[in-house]
């Protein structure tokens, strides 16, 4: 199809990726799923794209149909360059690359890592309670991300640069514009340092060691094992650090809840759940579609490009009551983490910080103020790209001011963490 749509062809004239959508992206996505069809045409980039509930959760099961191995990019450049690694891939070679990183990043792999978590949880939270404001992202969403996370896949490089690599690597993902121009420098250096790793250059027993080392005994190529590790050091932060950002600024906005979590700490996994939901860190991938195929009575040609919405679906008031709410009492499943063979391999350490975060602020923090939100402009990434918070102390703790009496006995007694917030599965 040509990027003169159809008469008969379901057509919206959005821009996807514009300033306008990133400051608005709900009234975008509701005009998408309003339209006729499962599938609308956007002319402007001479794509589909789902944005319904059902319709999005059905392509994601079907990657027979919907392919990821040419890309998930809006643009060629960076789905030539994504070759190799595993979100670019289908079948066995995807089955062989994500059973490598499982290795590292399943719930059994991850059980060690929650002691350590909770630990910096905690010490974080103990000092945000002392601060007058922070920042709700650099200050406390990225945090664990940062020290934990990069510490564990092993890679000889500053935190700054690989929080700018990571997100570099969202942007380039979308359409040739001028984001994405801008940052493709980025996008190709870390490309450049992937494909330039050797093990001197990693930490011993780090996940990123454990990569290289599959490409030496041929389990992948050694081309494979240092594109894959592109599958760590990218969402392993931003996606985490954005979903941790919504769930504090929920928090924040909704004070009924918060105050309903902290008498319920077992709602702790549905909390983390609903800020995935609600705030949708990946807007959504493009998908190839691999021969014609005919959905409500519309024909998508096989090798056009399909994105598949995430947020839109998680926003679907056909699924969610009340979309917009948040609310710890959902039914069912959503897209935050995607769906199906594709799903996000790194969903169970971003519930483990996420649940970290909570269980440290739930004994100590009675009040979450927050305020003065800017949104992130990123062509596949949506959230804050800053807030600032405030933390006020708990009577659970005895503390009057800075709410730190349980985090300082803690500190004094690290096996007081178990006991106090007992783990819940991931």
């Amino acid at each position: 199809m040509s990027r003169q749509a159809q008469a008969d062809v379901p057509t919206l004239s959005v821009d996807l990726y514009s300033r306008e959508t990133l400051l608005n992206p709900v009234q975008t996505y509701c005009r998408i799923r309003r339209q006729a069809g499962t599938a609308v045409w956007l002319p402007k980039h001479a794509l589909w794209v789902m944005g319904r509930y059902r319709d999005v959760r059905q392509a994601l099961s079907d990657d027979g149909t919907y392919r990821s191995g040419n890309g998930v990019a809006a643009n060629p450049f960076t789905n030539a360059l994504s070759a190799g690694t595993t979100i670019a891939s289908d079948g066995d070679d995807h089955v062989k690359r994500r059973r490598l990183l499982w290795q590292s990043l399943s719930a059994k792999a991850l059980s060690a890592v929650d002691p350590v978590l909770q630990t910096e949880a905690s010490a974080l939270i103990e000092k945000l309670c002392r601060r007058e404001d922070f920042d709700g992202v650099s200050e406390f969403a990225a945090c664990l991300p940062i020290r934990v996370v990069a510490d564990l896949v092993g890679v000889d490089i500053d935190h700054n640069r690989m929080l700018k690599y990571g997100r570099a690597g969202f942007d380039v993902l979308g359409p040739a514009n001028r984001r994405t121009l801008k940052a493709a420098r980025a996008g190709l250096s870390f490309w450049h340092y992937a494909r330039s790793l050797r093990t001197k250059n990693v930490k011993p027993g780090g996940w990123a060691e454990s990569i290289l080392a599959a490409g030496r005994d041929h389990t992948v190529s050694p081309a494979e094992a240092k594109a894959m590790v592109i599958d760590f050091i990218g969402p392993s932060l931003d996606t985490t650090i954005l979903a941790s950002a919504q769930l504090l600024w929920s928090l924040g906005a909704n004070p009924d809840v918060r105050e309903e979590l902290r008498h319920n700490p077992d709602l702790v996994p549905a909390t983390a759940l609903e800020a995935v939901r609600l705030g949708s860190p990946v807007r959504g991938f493009t998908r190839i579609v691999k021969q014609d195929t005919e959905i409500d009575g519309v024909v998508l040609r096989g090798g056009q490009r399909v994105v598949l919405l995430y947020a839109s679906a998680n926003m679907d008031e056909t699924q969610f009551e009340e979309p917009e709410v948040f609310s710890l009492h959902r039914k069912g499943t959503n897209l935050g983490w995607g769906f199906g063979a594709h799903a996000c391999v790194g969903m169970h350490l971003s519930r483990l910080e996420m649940h970290a975060l909570m269980r440290a602020m739930i004994p100590e923090v009675a009040n979450i103020s927050v305020a003065k939100p800017v949104r992130l402009f990123n062509n596949t990434l949506q959230g804050f790209e800053s807030l600032r918070a405030t933390f006020r102390g708990s009577a659970m703790t005895g503390s009057g001011g800075g709410g730190v009496g349980t985090a300082a006995r803690r500190k004094r007694n690290p096996a007081l963490i178990t006991r106090s917030a007992p783990r819940t599965a991931a």
